[in-house]
């Protein structure tokens, strides 16, 4: 690598192409441009909604307090089904300039982590409504108008339980995969979560 500048490299590319450097690499070698560098304001929003979403179904899970799981599944399920599918649709980022295998894997662990959010979701809102009297929140229960069926909820929750299981896994796939870039002086490539792009992802 000369010691020209970034400038005088970018001047002299082909229009199609910038040096990749931040925020997608240490490195600073000619790579395609990126048209979508980042996330939308509303893909951040929804990802950090679900973040908290998904810290509250934990410690309600954990709490002992189903009750309140259920409270907190019937107001989480709409945003994490809308965010999953959302993000599957449009797709990701171009992936950080690092070797392939660390790329996939960090891409299969975020895969991963939908698929299980549209499981729990999916899952979460069948045993709702497949369970008699299913909650009594703060007091007053609410009963479905329709006939419950105790056993399709039983065989449901074993799914809900699995892929409760799968996601937590994926996540933390996913935060070492932050931390890795944190590591190898690429935290450009994790501000794009807090970072909008209007034209992003």
């Amino acid at each position: 690598m000369t010691t020209e500048t970034m400038t005088e490299q970018t001047a002299r590319a082909a229009p199609d192409e910038r040096p990749s450097g931040p925020p997608h690499s240490a490195g600073k070698r000619l790579v395609p441009a990126d048209s979508h560098g980042g996330y939308a304001p509303l893909s951040i929003a929804l990802h950090w909604l679900s973040v908290l979403f998904a810290a509250a179904l934990v410690l309600t899970a954990w709490s002992g307090r189903p009750d309140l799981h259920a409270l907190a599944g019937l107001v989480a399920a709409p945003f994490l089904l809308v965010h999953a599918l959302r993000r599957l649709v449009r797709g990701f980022p171009r992936a950080p300039d690092e070797p392939a295998i660390l790329s996939l894997a960090a891409r299969l662990a975020i895969i991963a982590m939908l698929l299980a959010m549209i499981a729990i979701a999916l899952s979460g809102l069948t045993i709702i409504a497949a369970s008699d009297g299913f909650a009594r929140l703060f007091g007053a229960e609410f009963v479905l108008p329709w006939p419950p069926t105790p056993a399709l909820a039983a065989m449901v929750q074993s799914v809900h339980g699995a892929a409760a299981q799968a996601f937590i896994a994926a996540a933390g796939l996913h935060v070492l995969a932050a931390l890795g870039y944190g590591a190898r002086h690429m935290q450009a490539v994790t501000v794009r979560i807090i970072r909008p792009v209007r034209t992003g992802r």
